[in-house]
């Protein structure tokens, strides 16, 4: 009777060990799997490696940071990933300084996008001339973005990224480029090819203007060449030999004694706000 017992009872063993292996290894497919996580390269935060994630994004054209945000949440502050941008950028990766600005005080060149900053290379031009607040080297305010560029309504807006961006900044004149003066309305003109732009209000193409004498470099300033646009070039001035505009300006003045508001006796800048401005300012 023992034997009987014991010879069931390793007939169940038995057969619980097989039922449970083979429901074991059956494939489930219904099963709920972790997404896996992709992780960055190595280097992806240090500036000079080649996997540098501004690199990257130069490289493959990828600015769209609409995947970042993905991990990293809408603010960039940490999301799923729970890794903040923060602890590098102390502010937003969509803050213009960060590609085309110096990183802290700037939101244009003298860095291009591929990190690029001499003055000679068409992704930083004659950006600083134009923009730089410091007062001792403008000759005017500040000149707006928009003047050149189009205005954005956002980081992803497609004048900016677009489908399939080609590291190309389009030039589209407004604003105070384009500003008419009596009978004088400017239609500029951008020249890649030759890196001039050609019929602008600020360079000399107003009522009286230089623009009309068709003279070298006076209607066409050349992008990689500040020298290209001398004082003078735009209205004239006596001291250089460049004519003055016509109408009641005289040829051989040497003083702009009717802009004393603008410059004094020697030619140099009083209010430099009020030069390339859209307003003529005149006192007698």
């Amino acid at each position: 009777m023992k034997k009987l017992l014991l010879f069931y009872l390793l007939i169940f063993a038995a057969t619980s060990i097989i039922i449970s292996f083979n429901g074991c290894s059956e494939v489930q497919e219904d099963l709920i799997t972790a997404q896996e996580i992709g992780t960055h390269p190595y280097g992806w935060i240090y500036q000079g490696d080649m996997n540098f994630h501004g690199k990257y994004l130069y490289n493959y054209r990828q600015y769209n940071l609409i995947v970042c945000k993905q991990c990293h949440g809408n603010d960039y502050n940490g999301g799923v990933s729970g890794k903040t941008c923060f602890t590098c950028h102390l502010s937003s990766p969509e803050d213009c300084r960060l590609c085309h600005g110096d990183g802290s005080t700037t939101i244009y060149p003298p860095k291009a996008l591929n990190g690029e900053t001499s003055g000679s290379y068409i992704g930083v031009g004659t950006h600083p001339a134009h923009m730089t607040r410091d007062t001792g080297k403008r000759i005017s305010l500040p000149v707006r973005c928009v003047a050149c560029h189009v205005k954005l309504s956002s980081f992803e807006d497609n004048v900016h990224i677009g489908a399939n961006p080609d590291n190309i900044a389009e030039v589209v004149f407004d604003s105070l480029s384009v500003t008419t003066t009596n009978d004088t309305t400017p239609n500029p003109i951008w020249n890649r090819n030759t890196l001039t732009c050609s019929g602008t209000y600020c360079h000399g193409n107003f009522k009286n203007g230089n623009f009309r004498l068709q003279t070298p470099n006076y209607q066409d300033p050349v992008w990689n060449n500040p020298m290209s646009s001398a004082c003078g070039s735009c209205h004239g001035n006596p001291q250089s030999g460049n004519p003055m505009p016509g109408g009641t300006h005289p040829q051989n003045f040497s003083t702009c004694f009717c802009h004393s508001s603008v410059i004094n006796t020697q030619l140099q800048f009083i209010n430099r706000a009020k030069h390339i401005n859209g307003i003529v300012n005149y006192q007698e």
